[in-house]
């Protein structure tokens, strides 16, 4: 067995404190200090560790782990292993303000220079959202977003429907993702009502797209073309609010050459995203870690 494979079998799971209080879960895959640079997994809502690597070792993280990426996976507050704290609001702008700053610094400690951040679905939109507000654009190798985009669809996040997204969060202690067959996580309310506003004012207000504006890192962004949660053309529109010139959008379906339209988690989580997904991200990946 070799370092990284026994890596992916016993992962390794912390509790970080931020400076506001608020706790989370962070998950080492892979050997630290790897000759090839890190990368932060941020899951997206309803979601959590194991869509990164599953119990059983599998998943992307694992994959790239073996190829020299060591992994960083990130739980949000409340949500899969991270404990529910009383205290530290929950909600996506801490995660986004407190936590990810965090994970940099001691990723910067253990594994030297810029670092790749890949997000799937609203972890994307984190992921972006951070790198045009909290983080050092030298130390960002690139960012690989996976069916990432706030302006088409979501119908539930937008005004008036997410009057009752929110009031449904608030009025049962949490959002409930399993139950409504949305995902393996529930939500905490403060997490619901930010993705709420930050749909809401992201459509209707042009702060966030101008701010997005600011991230000149290369981007790999990844949509399905039978992806009814977050449809192509908005993640397309996603990667077009970025000012930097290393930019790659792929809509993989049959048309433009991919054995099936994958969907919302299939794009990840699938035996044909293992063979074609994969392979694509790793090799974007090393040809852009310098």
């Amino acid at each position: 067995m070799t370092a990284n494979e026994d890596w992916r079998a016993r992962p390794e799971t912390e509790i970080l404190r931020a400076d506001d209080g608020g706790r989370f879960a962070l998950t080492r895959v892979g050997t630290p200090g790897a000759a090839r640079a890190a990368a932060v997994y941020l899951p997206g809502m309803f979601s959590g560790r194991r869509f990164w690597l599953s119990d059983r070792g599998v998943g992307l993280a694992g994959h790239l782990a073996e190829a020299g990426f060591a992994g960083y996976i990130i739980e949000r507050r409340g949500v899969g292993d991270s404990p529910r704290p009383a205290g530290a609001r929950t909600g996506l702008t801490e995660h986004v303000r407190h936590d990810l700053p965090l994970v940099r610094s001691l990723i910067a400690r253990e594994c030297p220079g810029p670092v790749f951040w890949i997000g799937h679905s609203f972890g994307g939109v984190m992921a972006a959202r951070a790198a045009a507000t909290v983080l050092d654009p030298a130390e960002i190798a690139g960012l690989v977003l996976f069916a990432s985009q706030f302006e088409v669809g979501k119908t539930a996040l937008d005004f008036p429907a997410n009057l009752f997204t929110r009031a449904l969060a608030y009025g049962l202690g949490r959002f409930p993702a399993r139950r409504l067959g949305l995902g393996p996580e529930n939500e905490p309310p403060a997490a619901m009502a930010d993705a709420c506003r930050w749909v809401a004012a992201g459509r209707r207000r042009p702060a966030f797209r101008r701010a997005l504006a600011s991230v000149t890192s290369p981007v790999l962004a990844i949509a399905g073309a039978g992806d009814r949660v977050d449809p192509a053309a908005g993640c397309e529109r996603l990667i077009g609010h970025f000012s930097g010139t290393d930019k790659t959008f792929v809509r993989a379906g049959t048309d433009t050459g991919y054995t099936v339209d994958y969907d919302h988690p299939g794009i990840v989580v699938s035996k044909p995203a293992r063979a074609e997904i994969w392979p694509l991200v790793t090799d974007w990946l090393r040809s852009r870690d310098s």
